[in-house]
């Protein structure tokens, strides 16, 4: 028998009133995404200095690195069938203990083979906790209010990346990669504790009757928005993993500047952007983000001050802190509850595809050309590949809507 609890469902939407979002689990949630990301975020700028520091060289690090890639996608997929047989609350457990092992970890992974080892173990269990926390806590949140629910939900989310990177550094720096190490494991153990306080839920594709989930790498269902959400990601990649260097090539010591300014953007948008898309749809969110996305890659290509750069920033994370919370409301809008689990799997490897894809190709692009700025014009070419598309699918052919409760 089912035990999950469906919260908007007391009447509240009945008698004409919002159903109340800020519910004690939701919170939770909300929290829980703050540890996790964490818990990631603090590893971003540390773990490639770590493991130079053990004479590692690029090459090596980068296949350390797509050991988590791998991992995370593979779990992603395997993650409503595995809810069928465990309890998805057991699950995410596990997921955050592994992650938090993996945190420790790291200290002892010198060899290739060993930050592999940690590597992959980290991505299978981000992988597996994150996917069934996105899809736990979608099935609390009034459909009525999908767009900002999704919204504040990544509130944990922009907050890690705005503090994790420069926590990360300071902890390094006041007290070695042990302490940084032992802290990431910590933030994991934290998600654990916090799980306590969500009631007992069930995903609804393991209810008795419900169609099992199939393990697929992007699901048929929702290949419109999981392409939307690659595109996202090539845009992305361009600018968290070229910034630094095209920085470094036009003498503009301004990168954490960047990105935490945009940090600005990703909560204005973060607390707005998800009830334009409940009231008056998600092409009044998409199509401008979508545009302001385009602006900023272009603008990106042609900065050439600290001012230019900060005015960005702020525009840049309005613009990505708006279209993704955006996209996954519309992909939930697209199944029913019963198939939030692989839809969500489906939009995260979407996006790490994108991400991935975007880090090779524009990394090909800038030598070919022989100037970073040049793969901020591959990213105004994603953007741009973005907007056509969701205007041709949504706007000009607009599909038939389907009930996604």
């Amino acid at each position: 028998m089912e035990e999950k609890k469906e919260y908007y469902r007391d009447g509240a939407e009945e008698r004409g009133k919002a159903a109340p979002l800020w519910t004690l689990p939701f919170l939770s949630f909300v929290l829980l995404n703050l540890f996790i990301f964490m818990g990631f975020d603090i590893l971003l700028p540390t773990l490639s200095l770590y493991l130079e520091n053990q004479g590692h060289s690029e090459a090596e690090i980068g296949r350390i690195f797509s050991a988590f890639t791998v991992a995370a996608i593979i779990t992603r997929t395997l993650a409503g069938r595995l809810a069928c047989h465990f309890a998805a609350m057991r699950l995410v457990r596990v997921g955050l203990l592994g992650c938090a092992v993996a945190g420790l970890w790291y200290f002892w992974a010198h060899s290739v083979p060993g930050g592999m080892a940690v590597r992959f173990l980290h991505g299978a269990s981000f992988g597996l906790a994150s996917t069934l926390i996105t899809s736990l806590a979608s099935q609390i949140i009034p459909p009525a209010r999908m767009g900002e629910g999704m919204g504040y939900l990544g509130l944990g989310t922009t907050l890690a990346l705005a503090l994790g990177p420069f926590f990360g550094i300071w902890l390094v720096d006041e007290w070695g990669y042990l302490f940084l190490f032992v802290t990431t494991g910590g933030f994991y153990v934290g998600a654990v504790a916090l799980v306590s306080l969500l009631p007992k839920l069930t995903l609804a594709s393991a209810a008795p009757g419900a169609p099992r989930p199939k393990p697929v790498l992007l699901s048929r269902k929702i290949l419109a928005p999981s392409l939307l959400i690659f595109l996202s990601g090539v845009v992305m990649s361009s600018v968290v993993i070229f910034l630094a260097l095209f920085c470094k090539e036009k003498n503009l010591p301004y990168v954490g500047h960047f990105f935490v300014f945009s940090t600005i953007g990703l909560f204005v948008a973060r607390f707005t952007a998800g009830r334009i898309h409940d009231r008056l749809g998600h092409q009044f969110v998409i199509v401008p983000a979508g545009a302001l996305m385009l602006a900023c890659m272009f603008l990106l290509h042609q900065a050439d001050s600290r001012d230019m750069i900060i005015a960005i920033s702020i525009v840049y994370g309005l613009a990505t802190g708006a279209i993704f919370p955006s996209l996954q409301a519309l992909t939930i809008s697209m199944v029913t509850t019963a198939g939030r689990t692989e839809a969500m799997a489906s939009f995260f490897n979407a996006f790490d595809l994108g991400f991935g894809f975007g880090a090779l190709a524009l990394g090909y692009l800038a030598n070919w050309s022989g100037s970073y700025g040049t793969v901020f014009l591959g990213g105004a070419a994603g953007a741009a590949l973005l907007l056509l598309f969701y205007i041709g699918r949504y706007i000009i052919w607009k599909p038939k809507a389907k009930a996604g409760a």
